[in-house]
């Protein structure tokens, strides 16, 4: 696995073209890789994955795909913590009843990639209370899961959707 250094993004990527993007066909092709993987994982064959990715069953609709996070909630998280060189995003799961329901925990991460769990603290607080207060609290939640928030017609949801509406000129 490559691992980059946190530095400023504009020292980073001094140019559209060394921006770490990569080709849509590559994106299908990982994206189709997770979900055949989580349902290998749920125990479904090869003969269920090819029914499924036919008629898009329950199980294959519930399939967690991606997690959206609101511009201004990026931009919001910066401004709050502009010490901040990165941000990490944990996997969460809020209710075990509700398995399908992943979100995100988004933390701010320093320069030597620490993670900034808790803000000023104050000295008379005991380890519990540190634990329970969401005021020193530098942990966010305010992502939403994919399959609640999703973009069902792209092709990194299901594979079988057209990539022509996806592929635009630049204006």
């Amino acid at each position: 696995m490559t691992h980059i250094k946190a530095t400023n993004l504009a020292n980073r990527y001094n140019s559209i073209n060394a921006a770490p993007t990569i080709s849509l066909a590559e994106a299908i092709k990982r994206t189709k890789n997770w979900r055949n993987f989580v349902l290998k994982l749920l125990g479904a064959s090869s003969e269920q994955k090819n029914m499924q990715a036919a008629s898009q069953p329950l199980l294959n609709q519930q399939i967690f795909r991606a997690i959206n996070i609101q511009m201004d909630d990026i931009n919001w998280l910066k401004a709050q913590h502009p010490e901040a060189r990165a941000i990490r995003l944990y996997l969460s799961l809020p209710d075990p009843n509700h398995p399908y329901q992943i979100t995100g925990i988004l933390v701010p991460v320093d320069g030597q990639n620490t993670d900034l769990l808790t803000d000023v603290i104050d000295k008379n607080m005991s380890l519990e209370e540190l634990m329970n207060s969401t005021e020193s609290s530098t942990i966010y939640d305010f992502t939403q899961p994919c399959p609640s928030v999703c973009n069902v017609s792209s092709p990194l949801f299901n594979d079988s959707n057209s990539v022509l509406p996806y592929c635009k000129p630049k204006r």
